[in-house]
């Protein structure tokens, strides 16, 4: 058990980090848990309970509050979560383990006062028979879905009541794992093929970039719906693609897979990011179809000429809504501003890339957001000021996946990410 209060207190480190200093959730488990001596089991515990007080913090308090007399210190607020998540939500968690170890932990932080301090909420609260009340908890989406109010108004003003309570809902679910097919025989086991799209396969759970196949490049870890991507290009195999916004490169290294004599020149503004790119196209066996470039997306014109490329794709910096079932912290970090300003963004790329574009040439708009301004309302906007472009009506063999000829999928309608496909052809 010593191991489990070890996962318990990094996990603690961990939630401290993200609601004390503003950590990625991800960055922040991915540093500590490198350094960690944690078995797989382990940080696979620490991962859940991690993500899961994320997703659920302002649920956990509205259990949490009544049983605090006055307000708890910010480390010791994120251990009464952590241990409260578990009694709710973690079936094969013993509630007398959990307990004992937030006692612990809280002697270990802080000595005996705070202990009892910690006991005696855990214990009232274990006592009061809220903590058989998850069927009963608040109705309010806010609370229930620990939604923030600004995130919610913007879903039922665009989806309506129902469809948004059927977003919230599955976002509940955990993410399945979806991988990439490079080598078209793979076969791995404990998984199933995509109803999206023959390049995918999808699992309930698993670490597949541990596994062999994943190290050999016969697969590579990406969403089903983010591998729509690659086939709206329209590639031959002798194409001059530009990724504007390329990083970590799933489908700058889908593209590549199409690729014979043609070529992608794959941009993004950070080192640290194409060298992601580089590493994902090395162990993909596609280095030599790829190039990397240094270079801010909204200066694409002023670096290269005019009709340099046949085809672009513009992934376009986004607020990654469509992302919150993978990054539930996405949801505490949005303000109203900046919704606008990524729309301005995202125009200014399309403005830039598109002037590099050759005539009859194809670039392809996507992002992982669900709100119309940062989809429809960019593709009605670009139309209506580049009079070279018109729009190409996507279509799938999924009718319910398009809409308005852009692919838009939800995330409740495949339990894939949130995501958005347009396609532009320049006269």
């Amino acid at each position: 058990m010593a191991n489990n209060q070890n996962a318990r207190r990094i996990a603690l480190n961990i939630l401290n980090d993200i609601f004390g200093n503003d950590a990625y959730a991800n960055i922040s488990i991915d540093r500590n848990l490198k350094d960690s001596d944690l078995s797989e089991l382990d940080k696979s515990f620490v991962t859940a309970m991690v993500y899961g007080v994320v997703s659920k913090k302002v649920l956990l308090d509205w259990y949490i509050l009544p049983f605090l007399k006055k307000p708890a210190k910010a480390w010791t607020q994120n251990l009464l979560r952590l241990t409260v998540y578990q009694v709710l939500f973690m079936d094969k968690v013993p509630t007398s383990a959990a307990v004992d170890e937030a006692v612990k932990i809280a002697k270990h932080q802080d000595g005996q006062t705070t202990a009892n301090f910690v006991n005696a909420i855990l214990r009232n609260f274990m006592r009061s028979g809220r903590s058989a009340e998850v069927a009963d908890g608040p109705k309010d989406w806010e609370t229930k879905y620990s939604m923030p109010k600004l995130l919610l108004d913007k879903m039922v003003r665009q989806f309506g009541g129902k469809r948004t309570g059927e977003i919230l809902e599955s976002l509940e679910t955990p993410s399945h794992v979806s991988l990439r097919k490079i080598d078209p025989n793979v076969e791995i086991a404990g998984t199933r093929p995509s109803e999206l799209t023959g390049s995918a396969l999808v699992a309930d759970h698993g670490n597949f970039a541990a596994s062999q196949a994943f190290k050999d490049g016969k697969i590579t870890i990406q969403d089903e719906s983010s591998q729509l991507v690659a086939p709206q290009m329209e590639l031959e195999g002798e194409e001059q693609i530009l990724d504007a916004c390329a990083a970590p490169g799933g489908k700058t290294t889908h593209m590549a897979t199409y690729l014979t004599t043609g070529h992608i020149t794959a941009l993004d503004l950070y080192e640290h990011k194409l060298e992601l790119i580089k590493q994902n196209a090395q162990r993909q066996h596609l280095a030599d179809k790829i190039t990397t470039k240094k270079l801010d997306a909204t200066q694409i014109a002023e670096s290269f000429e005019e009709a340099t490329f046949d085809r672009i794709l513009v992934d376009a910096p986004c607020s990654g809504i469509g992302l919150i079932r993978r990054k539930p912290d996405i949801r505490y970090r949005k303000e109203s501003s900046d919704f606008a300003n990524l729309q301005a963004l995202q125009l200014e790329i399309l403005h830039s890339a598109a002037q590099t574009l050759k005539k009859n040439g194809i670039m392809v708009y996507s992002t992982c957001t669900i709100f119309d301004e940062e989809n429809f309302d960019v593709v009605q906007k670009f139309l209506e000021t580049h009079q070279m472009f018109e729009q190409v009506e996507i279509l799938h063999e999924k009718p319910e996946i398009i809409t308005k000829g852009c692919i838009f999928i939800t995330p409740e309608m495949y339990h894939t990410d949130g995501f958005f496909v347009a396609k532009f052809r320049k006269k």
